[in-house]
């Protein structure tokens, strides 16, 4: 929490250090498409500045959300996916070393929240993240 109280400051020292340099360039170059070209880069500074505070905010909430069970099998499942391995439920139960019951459970719940989907090759149902269970794991 102090971080963020810590970062509201900053964004509000920038928004009046901005101010004072608009006000300045108001003075010395009059309304020139310099000075629009400064305001523009002014602003857009800002907004990315307010837009990563909020992604950050975001995605702890979405954490907070989420068990950690659950997310333990969305990243064994993210790292089987970058290995190019392909991952079903079985070998999920022995790598987490959790039962069967158990892993049909959690699964859904994520089929449920759709982080993850099934894939089907032949006869076999492998898991997959969506790009939604991915944004997660970011």
């Amino acid at each position: 929490m102090e971080k963020e109280k810590l970062t509201f400051v900053l964004l509000f020292v920038i928004f009046v250090l901005t101010e004072l340099v608009d006000d300045f360039f108001d003075h010395v170059l009059g309304n020139s498409i310099i000075h629009s070209i400064l305001q523009l880069f002014l602003f857009l500074g800002l907004f990315f500045t307010a837009y990563k505070i909020f992604i950050g905010y975001h995605k702890k909430q979405i954490s907070k959300l989420i068990s950690e069970e659950l997310l333990e099998i969305l990243k064994t499942v993210k790292h089987s996916e970058e290995k190019g391995i392909l991952i079903n439920q079985i070998k999920i139960t022995k790598l987490l070393k959790i039962t069967k019951p158990t892993i049909k459970k959690r699964v859904g719940n994520l089929l449920e929240l759709k982080y993850i989907t099934f894939e089907t090759k032949g006869n076999n149902k492998y898991l997959k993240l969506t790009p939604t269970g991915n944004s997660i794991l970011r």
